[in-house]
């Protein structure tokens, strides 16, 4: 497994999130939004400049976090939760997003492009034919541009629990199509991510994100959250996962911003795979 930090979780200055991932010895990023713009929305000589500006540091790119889905399935009400830099969209204007996820991942080098499910309705179980519909159509484009499009179990979304994704992944066999596996996100909503939640999607994870909640639901250092982190670990190794393991800090340490944070989040996680027993490349 790869150890990768969401850029932004640092800082929205690319350098300065490069500069502290160097000081952690961590060489793979996930980007979601630059300079407060998503990544999808970067014009072609910003996104040169960040390939470039990866390239030169030797980092790689493991996911590009897109809001496709990230929208209403009907109407065009205000967003439910969290944007992180991207424009509210209608669910007409999402096909365009994927598009410009695609190309952005096809030009930086990314193998996985996000999705999601549409902001969560008070019955998911009844919209989820249709969440199936429109990301068996997104898996089409995603295979035809050689990439994977990654389901993200978002708690604000239709798919935020392990069981509803695996529904989802169920119906949509495509080796073009797997789950980022946010176990933060399902405790959110109460649910046990692991061995629970897991179980559900054990074979099809694709991505993983790390970030930890704790008893009142406030982010927290993974590790010291609900989530059985050391078991969990444990699991995804012997399921024979390699991919990455993705921190998305999403708190801040006393006097430290997110960026101090992040550091002890790191070390974190680096103690909890020591302990499982878990190899981690740079």
């Amino acid at each position: 497994m790869r150890l990768s930090v969401i850029t932004d979780e640092i800082s929205q200055d690319l350098d300065r999130a490069i500069d502290v991932c160097e000081d952690l010895g961590v060489r793979t990023v996930e980007l979601r939004a630059i300079g407060g713009v998503n990544i999808v929305s970067h014009d072609l000589s910003s996104l040169q400049w960040v390939k470039t500006t990866l390239e030169d540091k030797n980092f790689d790119i493991c996911a590009i976090s897109s809001p496709f889905l990230k929208c209403h399935l009907y109407g065009d009400a205000a967003p439910q939760g969290a944007m992180h830099s991207a424009s509210p969209a209608s669910r007409d204007e999402q096909w365009n997003i994927l598009e410009r996820a695609l190309n952005v991942a096809r030009l930086l080098g990314a193998p996985v492009v996000r999705a999601f499910s549409f902001w969560r309705v008070p019955d998911p179980a009844s919209v989820r034919g249709e969440v199936v519909q429109t990301l068996a159509h997104a898996v089409e484009r995603a295979q035809e541009a050689g990439l994977k499009l990654g389901l993200e179990n978002e708690h604000e979304c239709n798919v935020g629990t392990g069981a509803e994704a695996g529904w989802v992944l169920d119906r949509i066999p495509s080796p073009s199509f797997g789950l980022i596996w946010d176990p933060g996100n399902e405790a959110m909503l109460d649910s046990k991510p692991f061995p629970g939640g897991y179980s559900h999607v054990r074979g099809r994870v694709s991505h993983v994100h790390l970030k930890d909640v704790d008893g009142e639901g406030n982010w927290t250092k993974v590790g010291t959250g609900t989530i059985d982190y050391l078991r969990l670990l444990r699991a995804l190794a012997e399921d024979g996962y390699a991919g990455a393991l993705s921190l998305e800090t999403h708190y801040e340490a006393p006097g430290g911003g997110p960026e101090g944070a992040t550091r002890e989040s790191v070390a974190a996680v680096q103690a909890l795979c020591e302990q499982a027993g878990v190899g981690l490349s740079s």
